[in-house]
């Protein structure tokens, strides 16, 4: 492919577009944080390059695909080339066993002796993927998401000068701390984390895992994701709605496909715990809403425009979820001017604390008392509402924010 295709902007300036390849098993997911998290960096990274896209997608052969075999397919997608790749399948069930069983005495640390058989689990190995990445002829690599583990030495042999970049999209989780893993961020040149706290930890496996083979250390760059929410269409009622008057929000299930809660209390005992306040609740399943003498199941699907609307009118939202990377529902819930209850020691959590706009919580019974805080107190949560809708719209609304961020990260 020559370099010169699609590399000027213009004949006017005639300034060479820089090409970037990203690569992840992420590409298309609508499901959870990781896909909407690649899909918006994507997205800022084309205002400032050209970007073609590797998808590592899943195949039944085990090995991924033979040297011999082609790309699956190259299209457009949007203002993006998509290349797609036939990739060893992931098997996140038998994975989410070894870990379950590992990790019986101490959740944050899995042992070492389960790294291999844990990054052959995650899948995403495609054996042309070096070939196809350095075909394109990169001024710049993007490995975004776990599954790209392997290829960080791979990419930087067969595209010498390339600027190569990972977004590991851990969190808080301790496969991360795994020597199989820890290419993507010894082996690179630098690391996008997606909060403080990941920052840390990130930084932390950087001086591990240092070695005398690189002179210097991966530069670290913190992206605030830049979320839009549509103002007009949350400020409308959703339907069954308007005869409960106050509500607080109740996540324990969504969006379709991420974890849902744990050892959940209940809907009927939250509702009797918060007094005379409706309560309602976000499920995978459902989305229902009762008061202290009617219930009823929301007639409406469970997408995210409906929760803008229900996080919009709502006293507070209390999250029981296991919380994501990034956070996504509680930035959303403070953009729209709505105080959150969250999981203590999480990205959410985080939020919560840098902008004052929120509470977290260590059991329910600390869930109850701070709902109960925000429902009882109108000064405390028009507090929380204002600092919480500021700092969301100044960090995490500003869109061209978020595109100087990508374009540190990934063209240095």
């Amino acid at each position: 492919m020559s370099r010169s295709s699609g590399e000027r902007s213009s004949g006017e300036t005639g300034l060479r577009v820089r090409r970037v390849v990203l690569v992840t098993a992420s590409w298309g997911d609508s499901h959870g944080e990781t896909g909407a998290v690649v899909r918006l960096v994507a997205g800022a990274l084309s205002t400032r390059a050209r970007v073609e896209v590797v998808s590592l997608r899943s195949s039944n052969d085990p090995r991924g695909s033979s040297t011999a075999t082609p790309p699956a397919s190259t299209r457009q997608d949007s203002v993006f080339s998509l290349h797609e790749l036939a990739a060893t399948q992931p098997e996140r069930e038998r994975a989410g066993v070894l870990r379950a069983a590992l990790a019986v005495g101490n959740p944050s640390r899995l042992p070492e002796i389960s790294g291999p058989r844990l990054a052959e689990l995650y899948g995403g190995r495609a054996q042309v993927a070096g070939e196809l990445i350095a075909s394109l002829r990169p001024d710049a690599v993007l490995l975004a998401g776990p599954e790209t583990w392997w290829l960080p030495e791979l990419v930087r042999i067969g595209t010498p000068g390339a600027r190569i970049v990972s977004l590991p999209l851990f969190g808080d989780d301790p496969v991360g701390d795994l020597v199989p893993f820890a290419p993507l961020v010894t082996a690179v040149d630098a690391v996008g984390v997606l909060s403080r706290a990941d920052g840390v930890r990130v930084a932390g496996r950087i001086r591990a895992n240092a070695g005398p083979a690189r002179s210097a250390q991966p530069e670290v760059v913190e992206l605030e994701v830049a979320f839009t929410v549509n103002r007009p269409a949350a400020d409308q009622v959703m339907v069954g709605m308007s005869q409960y008057g106050r509500f607080v929000v109740l996540l324990t299930g969504f969006p379709e496909g991420t974890p849902g809660a744990r050892r959940s209390p209940g809907h009927d005992y939250v509702r009797e715990a918060l007094g005379p306040v409706a309560v309602a609740e976000v499920a995978h399943d459902r989305w229902r809403i009762s008061d202290l003498e009617k219930q009823r199941e929301v007639p409406v699907g469970p997408s995210r425009p409906n929760l803008w609307k229900l996080l919009s009118h709502a006293e507070v939202c209390l999250d029981l979820r296991p919380q994501g990377i990034v956070g996504r529902e509680t930035l959303e819930s403070l953009l729209l001017g709505t105080p959150v209850v969250v999981p203590e020691g999480t990205v959410a959590a985080e939020h919560a604390e840098r902008s004052n706009g929120g509470l977290w919580y260590r059991d329910y019974r600390e869930l109850f008392d701070a709902a109960r805080a925000v429902v009882d107190s109108p000064s405390l949560r028009a507090g929380l509402s204002a600092r919480g809708r500021e700092w969301a719209e100044r960090v995490h609304g500003d869109h061209g924010v978020f595109s100087e961020q990508v374009a540190r990260l990934v063209l240095g």
